[in-house]
């Protein structure tokens, strides 16, 4: 059996990121990941059997990394307004830390039929703090719908946008601006008291 040398792992990786950014998921190939990322046309194969465990892998790898402190942030706040915002602000942090991570965690968001309906899941159950907080929110009145499909919209689809752009433009990302489109989705989602 070959050892896995993680050094070659994370440049195959890095590739994926680079050429998603740069070209779109759609692009990937095993081929073209190799010559990216300066390896033989084997070594991916080293790491993943095919293209869905790849991107599933890698997938579930980001999410860990965007969600990881999720709930801590959470808890910090003292009103569930508080918490709602620590939680969204959580992710545009990480995401505006890991640009290249966020931009195809976008990608995989944008294609969900890429990878398996259980890693889908399993990402899910990686972000339950910020749907405990959603729930809270709603059991409390506190929000214009219930629906949490136009929740996620409203909350996270406006600073997930500039984020991509600026990444896709390969421009720096100020969270601060971040901040700012995460405070005026709140002012639309909650009722006003």
């Amino acid at each position: 059996m070959r050892k896995i040398d993680e050094g070659k792992k994370e440049r195959v990786k890095q590739a994926v990121f680079e050429i998603t950014r740069d070209e779109g998921i759609a692009a990937l190939s095993f081929g073209k990941i190799a010559k990216c990322a300066h390896v033989s046309s084997g070594t991916p194969y080293v790491y993943y059997k095919d293209k869905t465990e790849m991107l599933g892998k890698i997938y579930l790898e980001v999410k860990e990394l965007i969600d990881k402190g999720l709930k801590a942030a959470i808890d910090e706040g003292q009103t569930k307004e508080e918490r709602l915002f620590n939680g969204i602000y959580h992710f545009a942090d990480q995401m505006t830390a890991h640009p290249l991570e966020s931009t195809y965690l976008d990608e995989i968001r944008d294609n969900p039929k890429l990878v398996t309906p259980e890693v889908i899941r399993q990402g899910n159950r990686l972000a339950q703090p910020i749907d405990d907080v959603f729930q809270e929110m709603i059991d409390a009145e506190l929000m214009t719908t219930n629906n949490r499909e136009a929740l996620y919209a409203l909350l996270f689809a406006p600073f997930m946008m500039v984020l991509k752009q600026r990444v896709v433009g390969k421009q720096p990302v100020m969270l601060s601006e971040l901040e700012t489109v995460i405070r005026l989705s709140m002012q639309g989602v909650l009722k006003n008291r």
